[in-house]
C-alpha cells in the first residue's frame, strides 16, 4: 500500500528539512550538507523494517529537542510538530521512530520520548542503558516485541522493542474517511503491530475501529450483546503479560480467540480476536464495533478457538443470551413505595404529596399484578407534571423499556387527572398502558365521587369498563391489552445503559463506573440518539461528565461532582472555573439539564456564559427572565448573596456578577 509522506500543508515545513529514505522519512535542521556527511542517515538503507509502517528518523536537534528538559531555541521540537501537523492521521497510525543514536539511552528515557512524539519508538534492546536506580518504570504494557525479520515476539523474548506513547498523535484513523477511502485502506492486511493508547484510558489494538465498522460491522450486528465468562470455550487459557504479547499470540493468519482482561479496578471484559484477510481485529459485540481496552490490565486471558477465520460462522458458533430484567434506579426524581412482595412502585415526584387513602389504594392494587406501576405524583388532580417530573418519567420509563426487551413486564403508568399534552406526547413514544382518573366535567364542587379510572392501551383506544376503585383486576385487565403490534427497539450496550441509569447525584456510583468503562462509555454515546427519546437532553449530564472528564482539568471535574453531591443546588465553584472559558460553563450547564432540571443554576450559568463571551447585556438579561419559573420570589436571595460573594472573590468581574444579580431579583 503506497502511504505519501508529502504534507497536506505545503507551508508547514521547508522541503530541505526532510530526506526521504526507502522506509519513509529522515527529518532534520541539519544543512544538507552536515546530514549527507552523518554516518547515522547512511545505515537507514540497511535497517530491516516491518511492512506497511512509515519510519521517521531525526537529526540531531530535532533528536535532542525530544527530551522533557529541552534546550536551546526550541526549533527542532517545532520543526517535528510541524511535520507532524502536515501528515494525514492514516499515516501516522502506522509511523515508527527510530533512535539512531541510543547509546546511554534507558528504556524510560525511550518511553519519555515516545510521549513527547506522540509515536511509538523502535530501539535494539541490546543498546539500551540499564534502567537508572530509583528512576521511573515503564509499563510493560507498553511495550511490543521483535525477533528475526522483525516478526511479532512475546516481549520477554524479543531482541527490538517498540514503546507506544502514551497518548498517540492521532488516535482516530481513518474516523473521516468516506466508504471507498476505507475498502482501498481493506485491500491488504492492516499492519499488526498498532498498539494505541488514546489518552483516556483506552488502548485500541490492530484494525483501527473505523476500519472495524467498515469491515464487521453489520456481521457484529447479528450478536450485539457483551461477552461474558460464560462464552467462553473449553480450550486451555494463556496467561499473557501484555498486549504486544497478544499481539504476538495472533500474528498466524487464519487465528481466532475470545481474549479476556480485567481492569485494574475489577472490571473485566471479553471480546473477539479475528485475523483474517484484512488484519489483526479485536471485536466487541456489544458496542458493535472495535474493541477498546483497560490501560494497564491486571490480566490478560487468550482463549484460542479453532476453526476458519470467518466471522459470519463464528457468531453462529456463539450462543444468544438473553439479558436479564434489572432492578429500577431510583433517584431525587424518582422515588419508591416499598411493596410486600419486594418490589416497589415507582413514584415521579415527592410520594409524600399523595393523598393517604389514595397511596393504600394503589399499593393493594399493584401487590396483585405482575407487571411494574409507575404513579406521577401530584398533590392535586388538576397539577400538572414540572418539567423535572417530566424528565424524571421519561428516565424511569426507559429503564422499563430496557426491561421490557430483557423479557419483563410492560409497566403500568397510573395519572391521577386528565394527561396533559406533554405527558401524552411522552407517552406515546412508548409502549405502555396507562390508567388515568379524569376529572368530572362541569361547575361546582367536586368531592372526586364520580371521578372514575379508565384505561387506555398505548393507541389511546379504552382498555377496560371506567371504574370507582383501583383494583388489581383492574390493572391486570389493563395491562393485558397492549396490543401484538408494539413498538420493539434494540437492546442498548449494557455498559451505556447501567451508565445512564445510574443517578448523576450519585456520584461515587458515577465515578466508579467511568473508572471501570470510561474509554467505551465514549465510543457508546452516540447510541443515545437511537434510544428514540422523547426529550433529546434527557442525558446531556451524563454526556457531560464523559466530556468532562475527559479534558483531565481536576478544576473542572471536581467542580462538577461538586455540584452533583450536594443536596440543594450551589454555584460555589464558578470562581474556579469561569476563567477557563464559555466552554466549560456549557459542560456545567448541561449538568443541570435532564432529570436534575435545576432551572435556577442554569440561568445563571447562561448568563454569565454570554457575559464571559461578551454577548449583549440584552441577551444576559434574557437568559435570566426566560428561567424565571425556576426562580421564585421567595428563593431569590440565596442566589443574589450568591452572587455578590463572586463579586468579592473575583472583582475584575464585578459588573457582570451585578448585572445578573439584577436580572434574578427583578426577573418576571
Amino acid at each position: 500500500m503506497s502511504l505519501p509522506l508529502i504534507n497536506q500543508n505545503a507551508n508547514s515545513i521547508c522541503i530541505d528539512h526532510v530526506l526521504p529514505t526507502t522506509a519513509g522519512a529522515h527529518i532534520h535542521t541539519e544543512p544538507i550538507s552536515s546530514r549527507d556527511r552523518d554516518p547515522r542517515v547512511r545505515q537507514l538503507t540497511t535497517l530491516p523494517g516491518r511492512d506497511g509502517h512509515v519510519y521517521l528518523s531525526f537529526g540531531a536537534e530535532i533528536d535532542a529537542a525530544l527530551t522533557e528538559a529541552e534546550t536551546g531555541s526550541g526549533r527542532g521540537r517545532a520543526v517535528l510538530y510541524q511535520f507532524l501537523r502536515g501528515l494525514p492521521a492514516e499515516v501516522t497510525d502506522r509511523a515508527v521512530v527510530r533512535v539512531l543514536d541510543p547509546a546511554g539511552l534507558t528504556l524510560a528515557d525511550i518511553a519519555a520520548r515516545a510521549d513527547l512524539a506522540g509515536l511509538p519508538i523502535e530501539v535494539s534492546r541490546a543498546a539500551l542503558a540499564p534502567d537508572r536506580p530509583g528512576g521511573p518504570v515503564v509499563d510493560p504494557g507498553r511495550l511490543l516485541g521483535f525477533g528475526d525479520g522483525m516478526r511479532l515476539t512475546p516481549v520477554a523474548d524479543a531482541e527490538t522493542l517498540w514503546v507506544a506513547p502514551a497518548r498517540h498523535w492521532s488516535p482516530a484513523a481513518y474516523a473521516d474517511a468516506d466508504p471507498a477511502a476505507l475498502e482501498a485502506a481493506l485491500h491488504t492486511a492492516y499492519p499488526l503491530a498498532r498498539m494505541v493508547f488514546d489518552g483516556a484510558g483506552g488502548v485500541h489494538l490492530g484494525l483501527p475501529g473505523a476500519l472495524v465498522a467498515h469491515a464487521h460491522g453489520a456481521g457484529l450486528a447479528r450478536l450485539r450483546r457483551p461477552l461474558g465468562p460464560r462464552d467462553l470455550p473449553d480450550t486451555p487459557r494463556q496467561d499473557l503479560s501484555g498486549y504486544g504479547d497478544l499481539l504476538a499470540a495472533m500474528a498466524v493468519p487464519g487465528t481466532r480467540a475470545f481474549v479476556s482482561v480485567r481492569s485494574p479496578s475489577g472490571a473485566s471484559l471479553t471480546v473477539l480476536a479475528l485475523h483474517d484477510r484484512h488484519g489483526l481485529s479485536f471485536l466487541d459485540p456489544a458496542t458493535g464495533g472495535a474493541a477498546v481496552f483497560p490501560e494497564s490490565p491486571s490480566s490478560i486471558g487468550l482463549h484460542p478457538v479453532p476453526g476458519e477465520a470467518d466471522l459470519a460462522s463464528w457468531l453462529t458458533e456463539i450462543r444468544p443470551v438473553a439479558a436479564e430484567p434489572r432492578p429500577i434506579s431510583h433517584s431525587s426524581t424518582v422515588r419508591a413505595i416499598p411493596l410486600g412482595n419486594g418490589r416497589a412502585i415507582d413514584v415521579v415526584g415527592s410520594p409524600g404529596v399523595l393523598p393517604d387513602l389514595f397511596v393504600a389504594e394503589l399499593t393493594a392494587a399493584a401487590e396483585g399484578v405482575d407487571a411494574p406501576v409507575v404513579v406521577v405524583a401530584t398533590g392535586r388532580q388538576s397539577t400538572a407534571p414540572t418539567v423535572r417530573q417530566l424528565r424524571g418519567l421519561e428516565w424511569v420509563l426507559l429503564q422499563h423499556r430496557r426491561n421490557q426487551l430483557a423479557g419483563g413486564a410492560a409497566p403500568i403508568v397510573v395519572i391521577r387527572g386528565d394527561a396533559p399534552p406533554e405527558v401524552t406526547a411522552l407517552l406515546g413514544g412508548y409502549d405502555f398502558a396507562v390508567v388515568q382518573q379524569s376529572r368530572t366535567s362541569g361547575s361546582g364542587l367536586s368531592l372526586n365521587l364520580d371521578n372514575l379510572w379508565s384505561g387506555r392501551d398505548v393507541a389511546g383506544n379504552p382498555a377496560a369498563a371506567p371504574v370507582r376503585t383501583l383494583t388489581a383486576d383492574f390493572l391486570r385487565t389493563v395491562g393485558a391489552t397492549r396490543p401484538a403490534s408494539a413498538k420493539t427497539g434494540r437492546q442498548a450496550d449494557e455498559r451505556l445503559m447501567s451508565f445512564l441509569f445510574t443517578p448523576l447525584e450519585d456520584v461515587a456510583s458515577i465515578r466508579s463506573a467511568v473508572a471501570e468503562h470510561g474509554s467505551a462509555l465514549k465510543t457508546l454515546v452516540p447510541e443515545i440518539s437511537r434510544l428514540g427519546l422523547v426529550n433529546q437532553d434527557l442525558f446531556a449530564g451524563w454526556e457531560a461528565i464523559l466530556r468532562i472528564e475527559e479534558r483531565a482539568d481536576p478544576v473542572l471535574t471536581e467542580a462538577a461532582y461538586g455540584y452533583l453531591g450536594t443536596e440543594s443546588p450551589t454555584l460555589s465553584f464558578v470562581p474556579s472555573v469561569l476563567e477557563k472559558g464559555p466552554e466549560a460553563l456549557s459542560d456545567l450547564i448541561d449538568l443541570t439539564k435532564g432529570p436534575l432540571d435545576d432551572g435556577a443554576s442554569r440561568a445563571i450559568l447562561g448568563a454569565l456564559r454570554k457575559g464571559i463571551a461578551g454577548a449583549p447585556i440584552e441577551e444576559i438579561k434574557a437568559e435570566i427572565f426566560r428561567h424565571s419559573v425556576y426562580l421564585p420570589e421567595t428563593g431569590r436571595t440565596g442566589w443574589i448573596r450568591e452572587l455578590q460573594d463572586f463579586s468579592r472573590r473575583m472583582p475584575e468581574h464585578n459588573a457582570l456578577f451585578e448585572q445578573v444579580a439584577v436580572f434574578v431579583e427583578t426577573c418576571p
